[in-house]
């Protein structure tokens, strides 16, 4: 049995208490983004059926944020989702559990950032592009509309493409 099971046996019935969402100052957020959802967390049991992973994290948004509409932000399974000050986030993104995206940073329109993704200050994913869970972008990356990043990318680089690739240094 793995761990993950075991602990989600052993909390069985206790309660799960709804997501604190904490909001900066000056956050935009329009009417049809949805903070604190649970994240898509399963976990197969002894007969393969699919367990549900419970999330007991928050959405913590900082100031000077803009999220638009039919945003998705998953609360954190055991940490919390965390959008530092200055982030803009455009249409129909979806950012789930633990995700942490650093200060100034834009994700445009149609982007998927999977769970446990850390996101460095002043980057920029174009329009319609993935990151794979458990990743790690490094500060002052940009990644080029459509991308589907499977790897970590250090700072300052440029990646696109499927599956995204080092195109240059971002000056």
């Amino acid at each position: 049995m793995s761990t993950r099971l075991e602990f989600i046996k052993s909390i069985q019935n206790k309660e799960v208490l709804p997501p604190k969402i904490i909001i900066g100052n000056n956050t935009k957020i329009c009417p049809t983004a949805k903070l604190g959802n649970e994240g898509f967390g399963f976990e197969p049991n002894e007969n393969g059926e699919l367990v549900f992973f419970p999330h007991f994290g928050d959405v913590i948004i900082g100031n000077n944020i803009r999220i638009g509409s039919y945003v998705c932000i998953d609360r954190g399974n055991m940490h919390n989702t965390i959008i530092k000050d200055g982030v803009k986030i455009d249409n129909l993104v979806h950012i789930a559990h633990n995700v942490h995206v650093g200060k100034n940073t834009m994700i445009v329109a149609g982007s998927v950032i999977c769970g446990s993704v850390k996101i460095g200050k002043n980057c920029f994913i174009g329009a319609n592009s993935t990151v794979k869970e458990h990743l790690t972008i490094g500060n002052n990356v940009v990644i080029g509309m459509g991308s589907v990043v499977t790897k970590d990318i250090p700072d300052g680089e440029i990646w696109a493409g499927n599956p995204a690739k080092f195109l240059k240094y971002n000056k």
